[in-house]
């Protein structure tokens, strides 16, 4: 009976080894995605606020010309 625990305990000890990995790398590759996003969303500021800046030229020069 004694070895039988054994080899469950080894067992579970290895499975929570496995899970313990797991959840590392998914934490490290959710850094990675989060990391990602917020280039992307630095991105999209950037070209918006061109926009907004172009779009403002153009509504000024629009007015102007009338």
């Amino acid at each position: 009976m004694a070895k039988l625990h054994v080899a469950q305990i080894e067992y579970l000890s290895q499975q929570l080894i496995d899970q313990i990995n797991n959840a590392n790398h998914l934490i490290v590759k959710s850094k990675h995605e989060l990391y990602l996003a917020q280039l992307t969303i630095r991105s999209l500021l950037a070209v918006y606020d061109e926009w907004v800046v172009e779009r403002e030229l153009d509504n000024k020069s629009y007015f102007q010309n009338e």
